[in-house]
């Protein structure tokens, strides 16, 4: 987990308001992936199931490209 102190402005000594110190403690957990990986966690998915989305996504991904290709010569003549 990251750590964020409160910056001091050595000119006029004056500490970092809290909510920009906890707006950069939302950026530092945010480039660590810290929230992704909660939101990952939250719910278990068996590997099986993983693999299964995987290869359906695939699949899709075939049809969609075959499908494209097929229509790449054919031209609607009104």
């Amino acid at each position: 987990m990251p750590s964020v102190k409160p910056r001091i402005n050595p000119k006029n000594k004056n500490v970092e308001p809290f909510d920009r110190m906890l707006r950069r403690f939302k950026k530092a957990c945010e480039r660590k992936g810290i929230v992704q990986e909660c939101r990952d966690r939250q719910y278990y998915e068996k590997p099986n199931t993983k693999r299964n989305q995987k290869n359906q996504e695939i699949k899709r991904r075939k049809k969609i490209e075959a499908k494209r290709a097929s229509m790449k010569g054919y031209r609607h003549i009104r």
